[in-house]
């Protein structure tokens, strides 16, 4: 048993020794790589030519151009024109837009993906409590309204 301990006791102070030499080493290696880091430093880096930039005659600074400024009112407008739709029949209420995703929602669960709807038509029949849709002007069915 005593055999056993002094072999553990001597692996222990053989890995105690290399763990300090490597620190040692390691010590040395970034005191080498610290001195050369600040060597650089001192240098002077050389001067790059930088040329004068070219200005384009008759127009202000910071001026947008045309197609810019119709592109950004195109843009304000179609997001301004998007209405909310409801529908109301009697003490029921629904938005047409919760039709169209329930729509939707019905043509993927039957094995088609949503991105090859190219039309979709829908017919509101707040009596039968029902949206009709036409989708792709090939495939049709119903939904509730509300």
């Amino acid at each position: 048993m005593a055999n056993a301990k002094d072999t553990v006791e001597a692996v222990k102070a053989a890995a105690e020794k290399k763990v300090e030499e490597t620190a040692e080493a390691v010590r040395t290696v970034v005191e080498a790589v610290a001195a050369k880091a600040e060597d650089v430093k001192t240098e002077e880096a050389p001067a790059e030519e930088t040329k004068p930039e070219k200005k384009r005659p008759g127009r202000k600074p910071g001026s947008k151009n045309k197609a810019t400024k119709a592109t950004e009112k195109v843009t304000a407008k179609k997001e301004a024109s998007t209405p909310e739709i409801y529908v109301q029949f009697g003490a029921s209420e629904s938005s047409v837009q919760a039709a169209v995703d329930r729509i939707k929602a019905e043509y993927v669960a039957q094995g088609h993906r949503a991105s090859s709807i190219k039309s979709l038509k829908v017919y509101l029949k707040p009596e039968d409590n029902a949206a009709y849709y036409v989708i792709n002007d090939k495939l049709a069915g119903r939904v509730d309204l509300f």
